[in-house]
């Protein structure tokens, strides 16, 4: 879910497995050039780690990709989609909690951002659905009279909705700065 710098040459690790949960790991040497740890590590790979449960952290000893989505890469927007999801599931998770398929739904957005032409909307979607299943969806009664009717039903839709239906939405730039609004007071109100 992604990492930041831990002492010297170590780093903090965001990770999340069905196991777990989400949990923050140290991975010693990672900062440095040979560190067996390169090229792993990145945002979004799919990986089966070796952790230690020491007395203060949990340190990773090893680590294997089993899936990434280098190709996302290759497309600006759609990686600020899947950067978006990492760092929006980071800030919602709480160390040990856990969401039923969260991992299925992870693979499945970032397969639909590489052929997506509105990765916005797999973001979208992505977010309502973790928000919705970790509870902390407003009320759509309470915020009507901040959010027009048909910002509710795209709402309603994204939130169940599949993501082969969804991307053949068409926004305009106007909506999509509307959605954009909302998704922003929602992190607000969750915030």
């Amino acid at each position: 879910l992604g990492h930041k710098r831990f002492g010297e040459g170590d780093k903090l690790i965001f990770l999340y497995s069905n196991e777990f949960g989400k949990i923050k790991v140290v991975a010693r040497g990672a900062s440095k050039v040979a560190s067996k740890f390169t090229g792993h590590l990145e945002t979004m790979n799919f990986c089966r780690v070796a952790l230690y449960f020491g007395p203060r952290n949990i340190i990773l000893t090893e680590i294997v990709t089993l899936k990434n989505f280098k190709n996302l890469r290759d497309k600006f927007e759609s990686l600020q989609s899947a950067i978006f999801m990492a760092e929006m599931t980071n800030k919602l998770f709480l160390e040990g909690q856990k969401l039923d398929n969260l991992l299925g739904l992870i693979e499945g957005s970032l397969r639909h951002l590489l052929i997506t032409k509105n990765p916005s909307l797999v973001s979208y979607s992505y977010l309502m659905k973790i928000m919705d299943g970790l509870g902390l969806m407003p009320d759509f009664r309470e915020v009507g009279d901040w959010v027009e009717e048909k910002y509710l039903k795209f709402l309603q839709f994204i939130k169940s909705g599949e993501l082969s239906e969804i991307e053949k939405i068409s926004l305009s730039c106007h909506e999509d700065q509307e959605i954009e609004k909302i998704f922003d007071r929602f992190l607000a109100y969750v915030g």
